[in-house]
């Protein structure tokens, strides 16, 4: 049986002279890894996404202002399907300051993006070949947080899709403190406020992942190191039920949460922490859904801005923002933890992995 593939798009703070977006085949049996491309002529394309056959690639470019104008842009690349080369893409404003992350909807009817300084989220609708329409919708925020560096204006950080094909969309609002949720109306081109998931003061809620069971959703809190629990008893509504450190005790030093993600089996969930500069890892109770700390490893680099782990649970990836790396490891089955495998790649500031099964 010939091995499989694993097709890794590499996001980046990079200029626009720099390489930006990196391309890498990884085999999925031994982790072996290689570089076969690199782009430029986007700057800080710190968010990826792609639609399921793999023909199009999104980005975010994560600016202030675009051609003097203020907001960001976001680029569809189609992706040439011989070569798996990036074709010239097509350039939307997200009418809002630094976009930070977005996400297709799982029909791929819509592409969100939430714009960090803009305090807004913006809706794309899409065609059927993957090209973006204008900017249908834009959801704005207002308000403000207890903390005076970090939460002085709403900080939309993710939008997330919800489990139930994409009818809910749920954003963390760093400076906010609440998971806003929103609804996509019967018509399918309205979205309306639908209610909000609250987190402690100066929590700083930064992103979201669903359990594949689609019961519970965790948060990642970037302020005050921890992750939130939330049951889903039904559609559109968070529950939060604990919120646990993801630091070890007695550490000291200064740091800030990143990434959440939950192992493909759901036994897992992990977060990555920037200054610790580690991976905490948490096992879900099998009968409870409570989670209790299963311990910290190394990334061995500094500010593990993103990490990801393959499709198959096989594999977690940490980029490094502040070392110019990414570091492999094979998660252990039964404890959860991830063993470094002494593999390591160099790329420029990466901040994001996108994976993907190549076909």
């Amino acid at each position: 049986m010939q091995n499989r593939t694993w097709e890794l798009w590499i996001g980046s703070y990079a200029k626009p002279d720099e390489a930006g977006i990196t391309r890498v085949e990884m085999d999925a049996a031994t982790g072996e890894w290689v570089k076969t491309a690199e782009y430029g002529g986007i700057e800080n394309p710190s968010f990826l996404a792609m639609n399921r056959d793999g023909s199009v690639l999104y980005a975010v470019s994560e600016t202030m202002e675009t051609d003097g104008q203020p907001g960001g842009r976001m680029i569809a690349y189609p992706v040439a399907p011989d070569m798996r080369k990036l074709e010239a893409g097509w350039e939307r404003l997200t009418h809002g300051a630094a976009p930070c992350h977005l996400m297709l909807d799982p029909e791929e009817r819509w592409l969100a993006v939430a714009n960090y300084a803009g305090a807004a989220v913006t809706l794309y609708p899409l065609h059927t070949d993957g090209k973006p329409g204008e900017a249908m919708v834009r959801l704005r925020h207002a308000g403000s947080g207890p903390n005076p560096q970090r939460q002085e204006a709403p900080h939309p950080h993710a939008a997330v899709f919800g489990p139930e094909g994409g009818q809910y969309l749920f954003v963390p609002d760093l400076g906010l403190d609440h998971v806003m949720i929103y609804k996509q109306g019967e018509g399918g081109s309205e979205w309306t406020g639908h209610g909000t998931a609250p987190l402690s003061p100066g929590d700083g809620p930064r992103h979201l992942a669903f359990h594949p069971d689609g019961r519970s959703a965790y948060v990642v809190n970037e302020l005050s190191n921890t992750i939130t629990r939330f049951s889903y008893p039904e559609p559109g509504k968070l529950q939060r039920e604990e919120t646990l450190s993801t630091l070890p005790a007695g550490f000291t030093g200064e740091s800030t949460c990143a990434e959440v993600a939950v192992s493909p089996d759901g036994r897992f969930v992990y977060v990555s922490n920037r200054g610790h500069d580690s991976i905490a890892i948490f096992q879900i109770n099998a009968s409870t859904g409570q989670l209790e700390a299963a311990g910290h490893v190394s990334t061995r680099g500094r500010n593990p801005r993103h990490f990801t782990l393959t499709p198959d649970g096989e594999w977690l990836i940490a980029a490094h923002q502040d070392t110019n790396n990414l570091v492999l490891f094979r998660l252990d089955k039964q404890s959860g933890l991830p063993i470094y495998q002494g593999v390591e790649l160099s790329v420029n500031k990466p901040v994001c992995v996108l994976i993907r099964l190549l076909e």
